[in-house]
């Protein structure tokens, strides 16, 4: 009733304050957003160290039966962190509809580059919403599927409500399209072409888009400038505290002046306190895979830097996937032994002949089309599990791949990851002030 009755709620002159005129005053809004990335302090848009360690403590990656250590050990832990996330990334979603609201129409080139930062970072917002609080893509249910609140304009007395999970992936796709309409011509603005096409490949993948997630990859490995790292760079990519170096697209926690740095020292330290799962630690090659001697210690602690990034080898794993479900075996094979050439001393090319045999005892037993994993596609996420490992990847990978319920002991007590905690809750705040948001099953 205050907020209702407040027409002056969103009139902040008392206070010497009123919203941006001139296209430099918007342009400080997105300055202001990107400079949280850059120093460490996102974790909604590009994300940091302390939501990497979040979701791989939530994962299996690292084995909490062995020994819990500082991070977080079970999905329920964090429901209530996860429905916060959603508030807060709803508040950069604003900030970017200020920003498109006011600059769209104008012709300066200051105006279109800052429209592109803010189109690109509210798409990629839509796209972590869409992976943490929507279920998993369902090709023949996305229409019907619960989609999220398609917010367009600044208005504090409109109340969306949630969309189709179908829609969504289209305005989503729509936003970062924009982004890449407007031709960002400085790339202080931080979402440059590849970035933005990065985040396109990653929704298609997500939906199970193959052909379009043949394309943009394809797109992306032949014109970014960009190549996979090899062997001898790997180490110095992988460890490297701040500088985006090799096959690196994009990442956040770039400026070495940030004042977050004593904290991430300690951030480091908490993922070294859990040690690595045996499941994964069995799919290396010790003696020849750079992965392993750089990634896991000798006490088989995770050893690599847990930085949020985007590498050129993700690109590579969702193309030779996306060739796969699209029936092309021979290209999906093709590119899983170049990226295995890039990181196994003398790698010798896999075939179709010596693929293992499927793990019937593995966690993910199915695919992202709900159907059995066959030795090809078990060695793609093999290999994507060892490549991404502590990027934050593997709990969106067991969600993907047919959201597996699993247990882990602390203190006497069995824990269980329940299908329903792959997708996180609706911020309560907005399900309690607007009757017609529907919240996620489970959270009821």
């Amino acid at each position: 009733m205050c907020l209702t009755s407040c027409k002056g709620f969103l009139n902040v002159k008392p206070q010497g304050k009123v919203l941006p005129e001139t296209d430099e005053e918007f342009a400080t809004i997105m300055h202001n957003r990107i400079n949280d990335i850059e120093g460490g302090y996102d974790e909604y848009v590009i994300g940091n160290m302390d939501v990497i360690s979040r979701r791989e403590g939530c994962a299996d990656d690292l084995d909490a039966n062995i020994k819990v250590g500082s991070i977080t050990a079970y999905a329920g832990d964090v429901i209530n962190h996860r429905q916060t996330d959603y508030r807060e990334i709803f508040e950069i979603i604003r900030d970017c509809n200020i920003v498109i609201e006011n600059l769209e129409g104008r012709t300066t080139t200051m105006a279109s580059d800052v429209l592109a930062a803010a189109y690109a970072m509210k798409g990629i917002c839509y796209y972590n919403l869409i992976r943490d609080f929507c279920e998993p893509w369902d090709e023949g249910n996305a229409d019907r599927q619960l989609g999220l609140p398609i917010v367009k304009k600044f208005d504090i007395k409109d109340m969306p409500v949630r969309s189709s999970l179908a829609a969504t992936v289209e305005y989503t796709e729509g936003l970062l399209n924009k982004s890449l309409s407007k031709k960002m011509s400085d790339g202080k603005f931080f979402f440059t072409e590849y970035v933005v096409k990065t985040y396109l490949a990653r929704l298609a993948f997500w939906t199970e888009d193959w052909d379009k997630t043949i394309s943009i990859c394809s797109d992306i490995i032949a014109e970014s400038g960009i190549s996979l790292t090899d062997i001898s760079g790997y180490e110095d990519m992988i460890q490297s505290q701040y500088e985006p170096k090799g096959e690196v697209i994009v990442r956040s926690h770039i400026n070495e002046a940030s004042e977050l740095g004593w904290y991430f020292t300690y951030v480091k330290g908490y993922m070294k306190t859990r040690p690595v799962s045996a499941s994964l630690v069995s799919l290396f090659d010790k003696e020849n895979d750079i992965r392993y001697k750089v990634c896991i210690d000798a006490k088989r602690m995770g050893a690599k830097l847990p930085e949020a990034r985007i590498r050129l080898s993700e690109i590579v794993l969702m193309l030779s996937e996306a060739h796969y479900h699209h029936g092309e075996e021979e290209h999906a094979l093709n590119w899983l032994n170049e990226l295995r050439s890039k990181r196994i001393l003398n790698a010798v090319d896999l075939t179709m002949d010596d693929l293992p045999a499927v793990r019937e005892s593995d966690r993910i037993v199915e695919n992202a089309e709900g159907e059995p994993l066959t030795p090809l596609l078990q060695a793609i996420l093999d290999e994507r599990r060892k490549e991404l490992f502590l990027e934050g990847d593997r709990w969106f990978e067991l969600k993907r791949n047919g959201c597996p319920e699993w247990w882990i002991i602390n203190n006497g007590l069995k824990y269980t990851t329940k299908k329903y905690m792959y997708t996180a809750p609706i911020y309560k705040g907005d399900v309690d002030l607007n009757p017609d948001m529907k919240q996620n099953a489970g959270y009821e």
